[in-house]
């Protein structure tokens, strides 16, 4: 399980960083939020972080995590007791928040609560992976970007293997209404995944077979 550390007081984050990796977790730490931020969309499982960081803080980089990952779990770890804050990381997409100081086992065991959640991820073809529970594609293990409507058509495809999902049903699902612009979706994503996976079933719809 890949994680993205992200704290900027030296000690504790070499302490958490040692630990985790000793526990069997690839753990990549930053110091500050802006190196974080460039590295971000390496294909990560799961997100530490404290609030209050260099350069950018906490909440944006939250933000950002939610535009490429909507469901992966978000770990918030501050000193803060600002409520209002609190709120606003829950508020963006924080799925637990831990108050500094901790005992680090607790946040192991966190860890560990949505390690169970996650899915295998499903091989769609030789070296592309996807992964249901954080809803994110790879080839040979390096992320691929989508935007919010190509991860939707995506997820729809996934979950109906070897079966048609029909042009009527995807448009109310992604667009709320009928639309001209699926198949412009679909030759996007075409273009950003390697494998030829998404297979047209004329009059009908699409389907990852």
């Amino acid at each position: 399980m890949k994680l993205m550390l992200i704290e900027d007081e030296y000690l504790l984050n070499k302490t958490i960083k040692t630990y985790l990796d000793s526990k069997g977790f690839e753990v990549v730490a930053f110091l500050d939020g802006l190196e974080a931020l460039e590295n971000i969309s390496n294909g990560f499982d799961l997100f530490i972080i404290d609030i209050d960081i260099p350069k950018i803080t906490g909440i944006e980089i939250l933000e950002h995590i939610r535009k490429i990952y909507p469901t992966v779990p978000v770990i918030i770890i501050s000193a803060t007791i600002d409520m209002e804050m609190i709120t606003k990381a829950y508020t963006k997409g924080c799925n637990d928040y831990l108050k500094k100081p901790f005992d680090i086992k607790e946040l192991e065991l966190k860890i560990n609560a949505f390690t169970r959640c996650v899915t295998s991820e499903m091989e769609l073809a030789v070296g592309l992976t996807y992964n249901k529970n954080t809803q994110t594609i790879k080839y040979n293990k390096e992320l691929i970007t989508l935007t919010s409507h190509e991860n939707k058509f995506l997820t729809l495809l996934t979950e109906n293997i070897n079966n048609t999902v029909k042009h009527e049903y995807i448009e109310s699902a992604i667009w709320g209404t009928e639309t001209p612009h699926l198949r412009q979706l679909v030759n996007r994503l075409r273009n950003k995944i390697p494998v030829d996976i998404i297979k047209n079933r004329i009059g009908e719809g699409y389907i990852i077979a």
